[in-house]
């Protein structure tokens, strides 16, 4: 699961990213509040949640050879 949840992440940071160029090219207009908190929203999930990735990459670093541990009767 910490692979589909780093990929989850990384992906939403992608989209996050998108829409901030496209509110930013649109915050003179009559929405601008509505694309202001676009943007507010995109620097929480980026200052927030995208870090989660950092304790994810670690865990997905330190292998498979405390969970293979258990025997099978465990599960």
């Amino acid at each position: 699961t910490d692979y589909l949840r780093i990929f989850a992440l990384t992906t939403l940071a992608y989209f996050w990213a998108q829409m901030v160029q496209v509110a930013q090219s649109k915050l003179d207009g009559e929405e601008s509040s509505f694309y202001q908190t676009k943007i507010n929203t995109a620097r929480f999930f980026m200052g927030r949640l995208l870090p989660q990735t950092q304790g994810l990459a670690a865990g997905i670093r330190s292998g498979a050879e405390l969970m293979m541990a258990f025997e099978e009767e465990a599960f």
